[in-house]
């Protein structure tokens, strides 16, 4: 795929600032697929680099940085929130699109629905039977001032700025049908086990 197959008004931004506490070990180094395969992080890059010219990791990782892919430490360190704000902060672009390290199938039909709908709004995000699912989604400039205001109030959940911008959340009806998968996070051993039983 060239740069003109690309969102070029769009960075991608690949969350990795999270502790893997629960897992016990750090989540974006574990491997998938047969003989070893690739790490979850090696398989969210991929994604990246296939949708987006310009890619950044937001979080404290210096051993994931590359030539072409810096890294920023959390402004507002400990949270999600914190994370997604850094990102959004740091991006020459006017929109990222964000996605953890830890999702054991990130999906580019997923993402490019998400992305289609992202010129009208501040916010397009996956709506599912389970919740909101906002780091996996896009986002505008114009929800820095919001996400700020949060964070210097010590407040962390994400989408309770959302009142405040135009969103646009997308319902299972509109997302590919094994979208369970897609949005599968990979936070205990257990999860890590179903992922590999899968074996994709």
């Amino acid at each position: 795929m060239n740069n003109d197959d690309k969102f070029n008004d769009v960075t991608g931004v690949i969350l990795a600032g999270g502790r893997s506490t629960r897992m016990g070990r750090d989540k974006a180094m574990l491997r998938v697929g047969e003989d070893g395969g690739v790490t979850l992080f090696e398989r969210l890059l991929e994604l990246m680099q296939a949708l987006f010219p310009k890619i950044i990791i937001a979080g404290d990782r210096p051993d994931l940085c590359q030539i072409q892919l810096p890294c920023y430490p959390d402004r507002y360190p400990g949270s999600a929130l914190g994370g997604l704000y850094t990102g959004l902060f740091e991006a020459n672009s006017e929109m990222i699109f964000v996605s953890p390290c830890d999702l054991a199938f990130p999906d580019p039909k997923l993402a490019r629905l998400i992305l289609a709908q992202r010129r009208d709004y501040d916010v397009v995000v996956p709506k599912t039977p389970a919740g909101i699912e906002p780091l996996f989604a896009l986002y505008r400039k114009s929800c820095l001032e919001h996400m700020r205001n949060m964070l210097e109030r010590s407040e962390y959940r994400i989408y309770d700025f959302f009142p405040q911008v135009r969103v646009r959340y997308m319902g299972v009806e509109e997302l590919p049908s094994d979208w369970q998968w897609s949005l599968m996070n990979i936070n205990t051993p257990e999860d890590y086990c179903r992922m590999k039983e899968r074996n994709l």
